[in-house]
């Protein structure tokens, strides 16, 4: 599976759209390098997570071809995670190509965001385009030689917001963006998958929205510290091994991620921390 980080921001992205911080400000004044655009990933050139307002400008930046992409896991509702409203450009006047039929998975709250959000100017043939899932918790599903499996994260209290599992051909990607430390149920479930297999997961991405400043247990977003609580907790279950590796993303402007700190934050806790563009290969 090959890997690319549209982007790796929180909500607000670094610099923030509103914010003159200190952070910000140097952020602006450095340029694109310490940008980081809301979080998503596309894998193999036809499978997405997430779909951000950012999508297009990082699309053209980095060379994606949206209209490839076959297949969208959304992590849950929220707007910087799921911008609907684009889907609407998939045909008519707005390209003279056909599009890839698409199909996007989510939860109850993405399904009603969708219908939202494209009820006003989806065109009926560009919606025949287009297979909306509604996924459950645990159920693993397949398509085009991945299997996913969607878990419950530890975010929001209004919808069940999902991190993902996918696997392929031996490889196996654990996506755990947004999401605090996560429930037991996702933990007992990972415990159970990987049991008596010879190899663990070959990579794993966290939440890591505060940086250098814990969370702790009960909030919906991770730091570093976090993040090696669950590493140590996933060693524990044998869900992941010495060879799996692991990357951070999703940060927020409040925790100042500038390069200087994310190199300081790969260094001290053997982590590989993402920018918007970052590739890597499983």
């Amino acid at each position: 599976m090959k890997i690319l980080f549209l982007g790796t921001g929180a909500a607000e992205g670094v610099p923030a759209i509103y914010c003159e911080c200190a952070t910000c400000v140097e952020a602006r004044r450095r340029g694109d390098a310490e940008y980081h655009t809301r979080s998503q990933l596309v894998i193999d050139e036809r499978v997405g997570i997430d779909f951000p307002p950012d999508a297009y400008y990082r699309a053209l930046r980095y060379g994606v071809q949206l209209a490839k992409i076959e297949h969208l896991l959304i992590t849950h509702s929220h707007m910087d995670h799921f911008y609907a409203h684009d889907f609407i450009l998939r045909g008519y006047k707005y390209t003279k190509t056909a599009c890839k039929d698409l199909h996007i998975y989510g939860n109850t709250a993405v399904c009603d965001v969708y219908r939202e959000c494209t009820r006003r100017e989806l065109r009926p043939e560009i919606a025949d385009t287009i297979h909306l899932h509604e996924i459950q918790p645990f159920g693993p599903f397949a398509f085009d030689g991945y299997t996913a499996t969607a878990l419950l994260a530890q975010h929001s209290k209004t919808e069940d917001a999902y991190v993902y599992l996918l696997e392929k051909d031996g490889k196996a990607y654990l996506h755990l963006t947004d999401t605090g430390r996560l429930p037991e149920e996702t933990l007992q479930y990972l415990r159970a998958h990987f049991a008596g297999k010879e190899k663990g997961v070959d990579l794993v991405t966290f939440d890591c929205t505060f940086l250098f400043r814990t969370a702790g247990e009960v909030s919906r977003h991770m730091g570093l510290e976090d993040n090696m609580a669950m590493k140590e907790c996933l060693k524990e279950l044998k869900v992941v091994d010495e060879h799996t590796r692991y990357v951070i993303t999703h940060y927020s402007h409040n925790a100042n991620p500038l390069s200087e700190n994310l190199q300081k934050a790969e260094k001290e806790y053997g982590v590989i921390a993402a920018y918007d563009g970052a590739c890597m290969e499983i």
